[in-house]
């Protein structure tokens, strides 16, 4: 019984050290959250990746397609401010970068407080964080409810 216990605290342990720390090579997905537009085309430069944009009646919803599969959808608010980031791919992004100055509510949290082996659900200091994933699939989205535009429903209109 105390292997298991001990077996899974390790797991979980590990699942928020990979979902915490950087897991990426250089050129990983670097989209700041809270960044501007000027940040969003740095970005895009920087990651070699192929970008898309897209209007919204609440802004714009930039697309960015890097080499190593991952896509990140940046959301930017009607003020150019991104309230919202979401990733999918084969590996998880490079969380620090992803998250900016929002990264240290991620850093500090105790690994009990996973749901599970793979999963984060994160409720912090107007910040809220999901991601999942297991080996080559890997999904997350993060915002900032102060940022986010007024009739915006991030369950609806955040992939």
């Amino acid at each position: 019984m105390r292997r298991t216990k001990v077996r899974l605290g390790r797991s979980i342990l590990a699942a928020g050290t990979a979902l915490c720390c950087c897991l990426g090579a250089a050129g990983e997905a670097k989209a700041t959250l809270g960044g501007d537009v000027a940040s969003v085309a740095s970005n895009g430069q920087h990651l070699v990746a192929a970008t898309r944009v897209l209007k919204l009646a609440t802004g714009e919803l930039h697309i960015l397609q890097v080499p190593s599969g991952i896509v990140v959808h940046e959301y930017l608010s009607p003020s150019g401010a991104v309230y919202a980031v979401t990733w999918r791919g084969a590996r998880a992004p490079d969380l620090r970068e992803l998250l900016g100055p929002y990264f240290t509510q991620v850093a500090h949290r105790d690994a009990r407080e996973f749901a599970g082996h793979h999963r984060l659900s994160l409720v912090g200091s107007d910040l809220l964080v999901r991601s999942s994933g297991h080996r080559g699939a890997f999904v997350g989205r993060a915002w900032v409810p102060s940022l986010v535009p007024s009739g915006v429903n991030v369950d609806t209109s955040i992939e």
